[in-house]
């Protein structure tokens, strides 16, 4: 929801999503195709907010010519930012280092954390403020 600027704070948006019950996730997909149809046009949503109440409130779906594709979830718009991270973390690292050194990015809770295979984490908005050799170092790090 980030990507298409609506703000999930505000009391309008916060109703709408307490009453859809059912099909959130094609109704969010309907969304995304049409703000990205509309960018493609040269006229991105002006009102991301209420295009998106308007979207719950009328069921919106796909049209059969815009499937849905995993094109756009890799759209580093979409993506968040762990996911933003990991993937430089392969380009910084290179990805075998990436993957000896780092298991994953936790981004469950309010806190997100990359978390090492030698047993340390780092919060993420420390990791993005590293540069990769002290990244490097931090992983390497003897602990047991």
């Amino acid at each position: 929801m980030k990507g298409l600027r609506v703000d999930l704070s505000r009391s309008d948006v916060k109703v709408a999503l307490d009453l859809c019950y059912y099909d959130f996730e094609t109704i969010l997909q309907a969304l995304i195709l049409w703000a990205l149809y509309c960018e493609e046009e040269g006229k991105p949503l002006q009102f991301p907010n209420k295009t998106l109440t308007q979207a719950i409130a009328q069921q919106w779906k796909p049209r059969e010519y815009s499937p849905w594709s995993d094109k756009i979830l890799s759209n580093p718009r979409f993506q968040s930012p762990g996911t933003k991270w990991w993937i430089a973390a392969a380009e910084g690292l290179g990805r075998d280092v990436r993957n000896q050194l780092i298991a994953d990015v936790d981004e469950k809770g309010s806190q997100q954390y990359v978390l090492f295979r030698n047993g340390l984490t780092l919060r993420l908005n420390t990791a993005l403020n590293w540069d990769w050799e002290k990244i490097r170092a931090y992983g390497e790090r003897q602990t047991r």
